[in-house]
């Protein structure tokens, strides 16, 4: 059983999609990697943020250096960078980007173990078709109704993962991922499962 930190490795004075926070999850024995998200800024750069808003400032008409100099937020470049072998769980939030820097990026840090996600199918599709170089998965892809999944992995909400549909995409050498865990304890209920969580369950400790 592994688990992927949430936004990172967060506590009381660390807040999350921070390199504070990734770099906590990297020390974390118990972490096997990290999740965080992306959003594009008005000049292509790729900012770590869950949410378009910063307060007033909507991410994707503002500058890199001014969302730096006001919210110090960081770039995909500089999580990349981080020394760990961990896997680095990328949720890309756009849905139109500058694919080709983006893969540019990618092709920089082939040395790291980089999965890269979306709720955006067609985000997913057109970075497989222009061969980017990291593992390519979807999220909660069941409620596409989709026979032909034909990705690296796949992100389904725990409560929808059956047995009998995690060993279908096992079968189909799809790496299975969990997230929306509501009751840690109770739901860590695959011994071999990738959980992304938003703390180290209790019972792991």
């Amino acid at each position: 059983m592994k688990f992927i930190a949430h936004r990172g490795l967060r506590t009381e004075t660390i807040k999350e999609n921070t390199l504070e926070a990734f770099e906590n999850a990297i020390a974390n024995e118990l972490i096997a990697g990290f999740e965080f998200d992306i959003r594009k800024t008005l000049d292509n750069q790729f900012v770590v943020n869950h949410n378009p808003f910063i307060k007033t400032d909507f991410i994707k008409r503002k500058t890199f250096k001014y969302l730096k100099k006001k919210y110090n937020l960081p770039l995909l470049q500089e999580v990349l960078a981080l020394d760990t072998d961990k896997m680095m769980l990328v949720e890309i939030k756009d849905r139109k980007l500058p694919y080709r820097k983006l893969i540019k990026i990618f092709n920089e840090y082939t040395n790291k173990k980089i999965y890269v996600m979306s709720f955006h199918n067609k985000v997913i599709e057109k970075l497989k078709k222009k061969n980017a170089p990291v593992k390519l998965g979807i999220l909660n892809y069941i409620l596409n109704s989709e026979a032909d999944y034909n990705l690296d992995f796949i992100a389904l909400l725990n409560n929808l993962a059956t047995p009998r549909l995690v060993e279908e995409y096992k079968r189909r050498n799809v790496e299975v991922l969990y997230y929306g865990i509501i009751n840690e304890e109770e739901d860590l209920m695959d011994e071999n499962g990738i959980y992304i969580v938003d703390r180290v369950p209790k019972n792991k400790d």
